[in-house]
């Protein structure tokens, strides 16, 4: 994965993901989208047919920063609760 900031502010933040799937941070896009202290938030691609997109990230009064990784933490626990279920819920075949 590379990745590239094309904006480092208080309240604003944005970069661009290269050599990576969006579907992680479709998940934390939407998480911060449900965030009060977020503003805005988005995920755009300028062609589907590249690996590449952008995320951008604005807040009220919380740092950006601080914001996007609270955003990504909790997707990262959402997805581990995914695993952890599924592994509970599915037969062991060993």
């Amino acid at each position: 994965m590379d990745f590239e900031f094309i904006k480092k502010e208080k309240n604003e933040i944005e970069f661009v993901i290269t050599k990576e799937d969006s579907s992680f941070f479709d998940l934390v896009i939407n998480i911060a989208s449900q965030k009060r202290e977020v503003e805005f938030a988005s995920l755009k691609r300028e062609d589907n047919l590249e690996d590449k997109f952008y995320v951008y990230l604005k807040t009220k009064d919380t740092p950006a920063k601080d914001a996007l990784l609270t955003c990504i933490n909790e997707a990262e626990e959402n997805l581990k609760n995914i695993i952890s279920n599924l592994e509970k819920t599915l037969p062991n075949n060993k």
